[in-house]
């Protein structure tokens, strides 16, 4: 599924793959400019049947840590 979001006051988008048992979410960005600067595969989980979260790939990274979070909410709003 396709995922669309704001980050940085532009609207992304990323390809969105959800497990079919309780493994990880599969997010890849499709945005040209994000993926020349961060990783491009990011993995999102479900805790506790509903709660999406992540594992901070870098903590030192702010712009990584608020994209994860962005994500995570959008992923969120759908799994709710």
């Amino acid at each position: 599924m396709i995922l669309y979001f704001e980050f940085e006051e532009r609207r992304r988008k990323a390809e969105v793959t959800w497990p079919k048992d309780q493994g990880d979410i599969l997010v890849q960005l499709n945005d040209k400019e994000l993926v020349r600067q961060l990783p491009p595969d990011l993995y999102f989980e479900i805790k506790n049947g509903n709660k999406v979260s992540f594992i901070v790939e870098n903590p030192d990274d702010k712009r990584l840590l608020q994209l994860q979070n962005t994500i995570s909410k959008r992923l969120q709003e759908l799994v709710n």
